[in-house]
């Protein structure tokens, strides 16, 4: 069975279709694109603005929530809405910039039971997590004092709102690859060492 990127085939080469700045910003260090690019094959011109709101959201200099809590979030968004691709991705880029990666496998573990009040969650963590899974799974439900919770486990107005935006644009990011189909295949999994430690390094000096 060939290895499909999507639901919609495509006879494109996406080389061909990419642009300069798309080679430059969106390729990885290799040269290769991840399956999530390629598979906006048949729309490229959706390619790039679609990477820079990615980059925007979770990997912005001046991120208020490090790299760690940030994919802390994103990676709770994908468990809840069963996203295989981003799963896979984002809970390899929290254990990568975790202290100790077997404590952070211990807390995704809690994240995919559900059990929320384990003592393997920090304060901050767990009302993260609350947060992340009311606004994921009931939009319409949410109050005023869900901002609250978070205010006071000491989250700044800063960090609460990039909780808030990393929460949302996960939710659009875990349709669109459930919503195509997109499969992992035999890409490298997460970001490559040297790329997580410069976006953390860009994020500490700001």
């Amino acid at each position: 069975m060939p290895d499909t990127v999507s639901w919609i085939e495509s006879d494109a080469n996406i080389g061909d279709l990419l642009t300069d700045e798309m080679r430059k910003q969106v390729c990885r260090d290799d040269g290769t694109l991840h399956r999530l690019y390629q598979a906006l094959a048949p729309w490229p011109s959706a390619i790039l603005p679609v990477h820079k709101f990615y980059q925007a959201i979770l990997h912005a200099p001046d991120a208020p929530l490090d790299l760690n809590n940030g994919e802390f979030v994103a990676t709770y968004v994908a468990i809840l809405n069963k996203c295989t691709y981003a799963r896979a991705h984002h809970g390899e880029n929290f254990c990568a910039t975790a202290t100790s990666r077997e404590d952070a496998q211990k807390v995704l573990d809690v994240l995919e039971s559900g059990s929320l009040q384990s003592d393997i969650l920090s304060d901050r963590q767990r009302a993260i997590a609350i947060y992340t899974r009311k606004l994921s799974l009931e939009p319409q439900a949410m109050v005023k004092g869900d901002i609250e919770a978070l205010s006071d486990v000491g989250l700044r107005s800063a960090e609460i709102v990039h909780i808030n935006q990393i929460a949302a644009s996960f939710g659009y990011w875990t349709r669109m690859i459930n919503g195509l189909g997109i499969s992992l295949g035999e890409e490298s999994i997460g970001l490559a060492t040297d790329t997580l430690s410069e976006i953390t390094k860009g994020q500490a000096d700001e």
